[in-house]
C-alpha cells in the first residue's frame, strides 16, 4: 500500500499507481550564477551586467549566456521580413551583448542594410523621396550597433544627419524629398522632437562605437542637437512644459520610434550630461515610478508586429529596472 508522500510521487489512474519521472532541470554552464540558478533573470540580462561591469570582455565568455537565453532564443524566432519588422527586430537584438555574431542576425542585419539604403541614407521603402529623420538615425544606429562591415552606408546615414537635421526652431529645411513633408512635422518651424532624438543618439553611437570615424562635425551637430533637448527639460514642450508626446513618459523597453524618458536619459548619461539641472525633472519622474519593491514595471503599448517582450508589463521588470537604476545611480 502507498504512503501519503508515495501518493506525491506517483500519478493516480483508476485504482493503480503508476511511477512518473520528476522533471529535473538539466544542469548548465551557468549554474554557478545565483541570478540565473534560481530562474531570477534571463541569462542575457546578466551578460548585460557582466559587460557593463567590464567583467566579460570577449564573445567566447558571452557564448554560453547567449546559449541558455530563452529570450535570445525567442528573438531568433521566425517572422514576416519587412523592412520595419527587420528594424524592430534588430532594434531589440541590439540590446544583447554579442547578438550580432549569431549567423541569422547577422543576415537580418545585412537584409535591413540592402533593403532601405537609399543612397543618401535609409527609408524603409528604399526609396530616398521617402526618407524620414527617426527611421534614417534608427537604422543607422542598429548597423552600428551590429558591427555592420560596410561602412560607407553607415556614413550615408551618419552624413544625412549632419546635413540635413535640425536642432534649432526656424531653420530652413534643406532636404527635399516628399515624405519629411506628408508626416506632420519632421522639420517645420519646430524640428519633430523624436527625429532630434533618434539622430543624436546614431551620431553619438558613432562617436564612441567607431571613434577613429568621428570628427569635429559631428562633435557639432552632436553638441547642437543635445543642448536642444536639455533646453526641453528633456522631455517638456517649451510654450507650456506638458509632455512633448503623449508616450514619452510612458515606461518601455526597448525602443520602438516613439523615445521617451529611458531613452532620452540614457543617450544624455553616455555625453557626460544627465547632471545638468536640466535632466532634474526627468528623473524625478523616473523616481516617481518606482514601485514598493524597488522595481519599475513596463507600462502596456502598443506593440509592433513581431515584438518581443523583454518585461510583461504592469509586473516587475527585470530589464527595465536594471536600465533606470543605472540612470539613477
Amino acid at each position: 500500500m502507498f504512503s501519503q508522500n508515495d501518493k506525491r510521487k506517483y500519478k493516480y489512474t483508476n485504482t493503480n499507481y503508476r511511477c512518473i519521472k520528476p522533471k529535473v532541470r538539466p544542469v548548465t554552464r551557468l549554474d554557478h550564477i545565483i541570478g540565473y540558478k534560481t530562474g531570477i533573470m534571463d541569462s542575457t540580462l546578466i551578460l548585460k551586467q557582466k559587460v557593463d561591469d567590464q567583467s566579460i570582455k570577449t564573445y567566447r565568455e558571452a557564448k554560453p549566456f547567449l546559449d541558455e537565453s530563452d529570450l535570445f532564443k525567442q528573438l531568433l524566432s521566425k517572422f514576416e521580413l519587412t523592412g520595419l519588422n527587420l528594424l524592430h527586430r534588430l532594434i531589440e537584438l541590439s540590446e544583447i551583448p554579442f547578438s550580432y555574431m549569431n549567423e541569422s542576425v547577422q543576415l537580418w542585419r545585412d537584409q535591413l542594410a540592402d533593403g532601405t539604403f537609399c543612397g543618401d541614407g535609409f527609408s524603409l521603402s528604399g526609396k530616398a523621396d521617402d526618407l524620414l529623420a527617426c527611421y534614417n538615425a534608427m537604422i543607422t544606429s542598429v548597423l552600428i550597433k551590429l558591427n555592420y562591415h560596410k561602412t560607407e552606408k553607415i556614413e550615408s546615414g551618419i552624413h544625412w544627419i549632419l546635413k540635413y537635421q535640425n536642432t534649432e526652431r526656424n531653420q530652413e529645411n534643406l532636404w527635399k524629398g516628399k515624405g519629411i513633408l506628408k508626416y506632420g512635422g519632421c522639420m517645420k518651424s519646430a524640428p519633430c522632437f523624436i527625429g532630434v532624438v533618434k539622430s543624436m543618439i546614431a551620431l553619438s553611437d558613432y562617436k564612441y562605437e567607431q571613434p577613429i570615424k568621428a570628427n569635429n562635425s559631428v562633435d557639432h551637430k552632436l553638441n547642437k542637437g543635445l543642448e536642444y533637448i536639455l533646453d526641453h527639460e528633456v522631455y517638456k514642450r517649451k510654450s507650456n512644459n506638458s509632455p512633448v508626446t503623449k508616450d514619452i513618459t510612458k515606461l518601455t523597453y526597448p525602443f520602438t520610434y516613439k523615445t521617451n524618458l529611458i531613452e532620452i536619459l540614457r543617450l544624455l548619461k553616455r555625453n557626460g550630461l544627465i547632471k545638468d539641472s536640466r535632466c532634474s525633472a526627468a528623473l524625478e519622474a523616473l523616481n516617481k515610478k518606482q514601485k514598493k519593491d524597488g522595481s519599475w514595471y513596463v507600462n502596456r503599448f502598443y506593440l509592433p508586429k513581431g515584438w518581443i517582450e523583454f518585461d510583461k508589463p504592469n509586473e516587475s521588470g527585470k530589464w527595465i529596472s536594471y536600465e533606470i537604476k543605472k540612470l539613477l545611480n
